[in-house]
């Protein structure tokens, strides 16, 4: 089966010192105990190997002396027949019987006893034992209770080891938050903006370096882009004017009308590629407070006489007690614009046309046109996109430039069928412009 970590950073730091601190606490535990251990064999077999030699030094004698067993210890003199022929201590025939009758020296052990054989002169051999468990003997009970007091005081030593790595990690994310929080906060207003250098882990700190001149390469494409467009729409007005002026020294009425509106909505290009520029260009203001029923009310009595001259009419609804915004009027005005002149390019007369303020913060371009199969209705912000072949008038950009005005104000351009299905409802819903 699989660990699986959690996907945080601090989540995986802590649950792997967990780990690593049980797995230390485990090992230094039996580490511990094996060396304790270890230790108390080494002092019993060389407290039974002086009892041996004690013995062996005495010898011959008819009885063993009686001040020479500690605590638990028995010794015994054996004969080639394991014949005890001489004892001192408890009687341990399974120690007799298990002993090893060559010619060395042995430590062997039987259950809690243990136990030393050495030979001596005339085939005998000197067997020396003793019982660990014995109440006299305090050797394992001080193993044992060091064992239990040294767990006690590995535990909470193992345990404050996640607890200061948390603490440790977590000091870490917050870091690595405010530098995330810093590359959220890096918009087409802020591209100047870079992560800061110095507060990162050494480990991260190319990745921060590395996004950082990524950042500049994108910001010097990104002026470069725009400085482009806005050169080329400066360049076409001059020859536009020109082109123009000729156009209006043409004595043939239809060829001049034709030039003119040519040149017209050429013009009208140059104009909205000049916006689409501006629009894209970081803003050094926060704006300014806006009247959109004034805005809205400015548009439709500029495009009235047009629009009523085609045979379409136009209409001015305001739903909203309180249309105020904070943003730029320029743009709103040309986003306003568009929505009304796209209206009128893609609706035949008779076309009635409703400008729409509210409620809220909304500016809406309804008309009861044709309209768009809804699987188109999402494209229409597209740039150069056109449903069918009846689109060709405009220049592709004029919906994309209203979509990029609802944005730059913190808002969304909407697109949805118009009232009963008919017809196209183009709703702004503004939010506000933030100081940079």
């Amino acid at each position: 089966m699989r660990l699986r970590l959690p996907r945080s950073l601090l989540g995986q730091f802590v649950a792997l010192h967990v780990v690593m601190a049980l797995i230390a606490t485990i090992a230094l535990s039996l580490g511990v105990a094996a060396l304790l251990h270890s230790t108390a064999d080494h002092y019993q077999r060389r407290l039974l190997r002086q009892q041996a030699s004690i013995i062996a030094s005495a010898l011959p004698m008819i009885t063993l002396p009686s001040d020479v067993l500690t605590d638990g210890m028995a010794v015994a003199i054996i004969d080639r027949r394991r014949t005890v022929l001489m004892t001192k201590g408890p009687a341990r025939p399974r120690i007799i019987a298990a002993v090893p009758m060559d010619h060395g020296a042995h430590f062997f052990r039987r259950g809690v006893i243990e136990a030393y054989s050495v030979p001596i002169s005339g085939g005998r051999r000197i067997v020396a034992s003793q019982d660990s468990a014995a109440p006299e003997v305090i050797t394992d009970d001080i193993v044992s209770a060091f064992l239990k007091r040294f767990a006690l005081l590995v535990l909470p030593i193992a345990a404050l080891v996640p607890l200061i790595g948390a603490l440790l990690t977590r000091r870490l994310t917050r870091r690595m938050q405010a530098v995330s929080a810093t590359a959220a906060a890096i918009g087409p207003r802020t591209l100047d903006t870079r992560l800061p250098r110095g507060t990162l882990p050494s480990e991260v700190e190319p990745l921060a370096a590395a996004t950082n001149e990524a950042l500049d390469r994108l910001e010097e494409g990104f002026r470069t882009q725009t400085a482009f467009a806005a050169d080329i729409a400066h360049e076409l007005r001059t020859p536009l004017a020109v082109i123009r002026l000729r156009a209006d020294a043409v004595g043939d009425a239809a060829v001049k009308d034709a030039l003119l509106a040519s040149v017209d909505r050429a013009a009208r290009v140059v104009a909205q590629l000049l916006a689409l520029a501006d629009l894209e260009r970081p803003v050094e203001d926060a704006g300014e407070p806006l009247d959109l029923a004034a805005l809205a009310e400015a548009v439709v009595t500029n495009r009235a006489p047009g629009i009523l001259a085609d045979g379409r009419t136009i209409a001015l609804e305001n739903l909203s007690a309180d249309a105020a915004a904070i943003g730029y009027s320029g743009a709103i005005l040309l986003a306003l614009e568009n929505l009304v002149d796209n209206a009128v390019r893609h609706t035949p007369p008779s076309t009635a046309i409703v400008v729409r303020v509210g409620p809220g913060a909304r500016l809406s371009v309804v008309d009861d046109g044709d309209g768009v199969a809804l699987e188109h209705l999402a494209r229409l912000k597209h740039r150069f996109w056109r449903g069918d072949g009846t689109r060709s008038e405009g220049s592709g950009i004029g919906l994309s430039i209203v979509d990029r005005v609802a944005r730059a104000h913190h808002g969304v351009l909407d697109v949805a069928p118009g009232p009963g299905g008919k017809g196209l409802c183009f709703e702004i819903a503004f939010g506000s412009i933030q100081p940079q």
